[in-house]
This record gives structure tokens, C-alpha cells and sequence, in this order.
């Protein structure tokens, strides 16, 4: 039954082409002209835009890669003698190797978030006038 819905695109680059589309002609909605944008020079923009917002891939595959990330620190502890490690316990082994895990798929996470946000900020900066004309898109809409 999911083959049968109609593929909608609904990301950032999509959604301000499609109200310009639809609004473009209304008295009060920014565009190219006022900008002093092309409309190659927003398509480009808003590609890389779109490019950096997709660079971490889709949930699922986000979700393998962090799931399997919190598992390597518990199979890397599991690899221990239990004899060897400061406690005694398998279930305390499993907990640290669990918190470890999570806590380093948490600073990957953080990290992907950061490099994305700088990525974004630069794209901004090298392009102000597409990046004012698409927030104030935004805004209007």
C-alpha cells in the first residue's frame, strides 16, 4: 500500500521552490529582483544547501550507525576476562559497556551536528544575498 502513495518531496530546498512557485506573483513576496539573486545563483545555493542537511544520510541509516557504534565499547569489554576488570559483575560489564557506548554515539552525534552547523554558517556567509532572499522567503510564508 506504501508504493501506491505519491513520493512528495518535502525538504528545504523543495518547500522554498514551491512557494515561490505558488506565491511569486503576490505584491508583498520577496524576490530575485530585489535580492539581486539569479535564479541560478539560489538553485546552486539552495543544492548545497539541501546536500549539507542530507551529508548524514536517512534515519535509518543514521540509527544503524549509532546503534552500531554504542555496541562496540560492551562487545570490547565482553572481550575481558571478567577477572581482569575493577569489578566482578557481568551485569555491571553490560551497563558500563552500554553507558560508554551510548556516551560516545551521543559525542559523535554531537559532533556531526556541529560540523554540519559550520558547514551551513559558511555556506551563509559566502552567499548572503541568496541566504537573506531564502529566509525571508521563510518569514513570508
Amino acid at each position: 500500500m506504501k508504493d501506491l502513495q505519491p513520493n512528495i518531496l518535502d525538504d528545504f530546498e523543495h518547500r522554498i521552490i514551491r512557494t515561490m512557485e505558488r506565491h511569486g506573483n503576490e505584491p508583498d513576496f520577496p524576490t530575485l529582483e530585489a535580492s539581486h539573486v539569479t535564479r541560478e545563483q539560489l538553485d546552486s545555493y539552495l543544492f548545497d544547501y539541501q546536500s549539507i542537511l542530507d551529508s548524514e544520510g536517512t534515519q535509518r541509516a543514521q540509527q544503524t550507525f549509532y546503534g552500531i557504534v554504542a555496541l562496540v565499547p560492551v562487545i570490547v569489554i565482553s572481550a575481558f576476562p571478567l577477572d581482569s576488570l575493577p569489578w566482578r559483575s557481568e551485569t555491571t560489564s553490560l551497563l558500563v559497556g552500554i553507558v560508554v557506548g551510548v556516551a560516545v554515539a551521543l559525542l559523535l552525534k554531537g559532533v556531526r551536528v556541529l560540523l554540519k552547523r559550520r558547514r551551513l554558517g559558511r555556506l551563509k556567509a559566502d552567499n548572503p544575498e541568496a541566504a537573506a532572499l531564502t529566509e525571508a522567503i521563510e518569514r513570508w510564508a
